[in-house]
């Protein structure tokens, strides 16, 4: 069964749940029609609600049918992000997102110190000028691919493969979240100064102050969000 066919059924289910048409708690449509609704066999749709009923999307009832879950039941996070979009602002969105990194990061900061190689380090200072030139032209896209790279050599110098896993669904909506942000240049200067004082701690091998940096890095964040993302919810 070809994967590109399952995932365009996937994300065509998904598009439904998202804009209402499949509404929570309600059943999707009966198995033929939904296949003949997504133009896809009923095999290529059956192995489509099979990989969101893992992901907690889906409920699959035997004998009365198949179930949107609460957003809240989810398991993937691009999809869950993607629904909150709906109802939450960019700004709730980015808030809870900040929490989130700041219990993972701040922790990963203080074992980056411990357990850094020098290739590591190598690669956070290569980032750390790519993100510094990107932001003096401000070329939006390099300071947000750089930024998000920067935080995510920082996990994988923590020595600790669990940490990159769990943050790498989050991709996307952290790359959004730091194109909007990285637009003031105040912000970019901000950012530069504290990645800089971060790696700092990182060469040192000073994981209390490695923590202490990130921690200010992720205060001066959610700041940045709450004062700079729209408060009303994105609508198509």
């Amino acid at each position: 069964m070809p994967v590109d066919r399952v995932t365009s059924a996937i994300d065509a289910i998904l598009a439904r749940i998202h804009s209402g048409e499949f509404p929570v708690g309600e059943a999707l449509p009966p198995e033929a029609d939904l296949a003949t609704m997504l133009e896809v066999s009923r095999p290529t749709m059956r192995e489509a609600v099979r990989s969101l009923s893992t992901k907690g999307v889906l409920r699959v009832i035997h004998g009365r049918g198949t179930f949107v879950n609460p957003v809240a039941s989810w398991t993937d996070l691009p999809a869950m992000v993607e629904a909150l979009g709906r109802s939450q602002s960019p700004r709730e969105i980015g808030l809870q997102l900040i929490e989130l990194r700041r219990m993972i990061e701040v922790g990963a900061c203080g074992l980056a110190a411990r357990n850094r190689t020098d290739d590591d380090i190598a690669v956070l200072t290569e980032l750390l000028t790519m993100f510094e030139d990107a932001a003096e032209t401000g070329d939006i896209d390099t300071i947000a691919k750089a930024d998000l790279a920067f935080h995510t050599t920082i996990l994988e110098a923590s020595a600790n493969p669990f940490l990159s896993v769990i943050m790498h669904p989050l991709q996307d909506a952290l790359s959004a979240s730091r194109k909007q942000t990285s637009a003031d240049s105040r912000i970019r200067r901000r950012a530069a100064e504290h990645h800089r004082i971060i790696l700092s701690a990182i060469v040192d091998g000073d994981e209390a102050r490695a923590k202490d940096a990130m921690r200010k890095h992720m205060t001066q964040t959610r700041d940045d969000i709450a004062a700079y993302l729209p408060d009303q919810p994105v609508t198509d």
